[in-house]
């Protein structure tokens, strides 16, 4: 023989409408709190669920969906604490790597920077030798095209010697008599 339910399903349904009346919310947990804790949760929402199915017009209620709300309002409060909690602590841990991410990061950008720092200062300082180093080759060449220039002067002046010497000697010549290298020279000891 079957077992009659402790609470009818009239008594369900006054029930969930109170609540709804109430502006509260008419879950299972809810409405079986409204019947003084009587009930099995199952059946509340079975019922529940085919009235509001009827007055909507539709008929989808799944017999063995137990949803949150479904649940005793202890344990969807608890449920919901818990949530809450664990929200807060992601959160937080999400807040804290973000931190950690932007400090890494700034590191590494102050490390980045820095390495290039001292490269740009090493170029510097090679572009500023390397200035250096071709003002003093100007400096010498203009010393070296100065001393070309009074070398050349003076080569000039060495030929127009050299030449004025080799008239000298040409003259020289000239005026002195010709001798032949087949005759002994006269010595002048004897």
């Amino acid at each position: 023989m079957a077992r009659h339910p402790e609470v009818k399903e009239k008594d369900i349904i006054e029930a969930g409408v109170a609540l709804e009346q109430k502006g509260k919310m008419a879950n299972p947990g809810a409405i079986r709190a409204q019947l003084g804790f009587k009930g099995g949760l199952i059946r509340i929402r079975d019922v529940w669920e085919k009235h509001q199915a009827k007055a909507n017009g539709s008929e989808t209620a799944d017999a063995h969906h137990i949803v949150l709300e479904d649940l005793p309002t202890e344990i969807a409060d608890a449920t919901e604490h818990l949530i809450h909690q664990q929200k807060s602590q992601l959160e937080r841990l999400v807040v804290c790597a973000f931190q950690r991410c932007q400090s890494l990061f700034d590191k590494r950008l102050d490390d980045h920077l820095s390495k290039h720092d001292q490269q740009m200062m090493f170029y510097r300082e090679y572009e500023t030798s390397a200035d250096i180093s071709i003002h003093r080759l100007e400096d010498d060449l203009k010393d070296m095209q100065s001393e070309l220039k009074e070398l050349a002067e003076q080569n000039a002046k060495l030929l127009i010697e050299n030449a004025k010497f080799a008239g000298q000697v040409a003259a020289f010549e000239k005026a002195l008599p010709r001798h032949d290298d087949s005759k002994p020279l006269p010595n002048k000891s004897s």
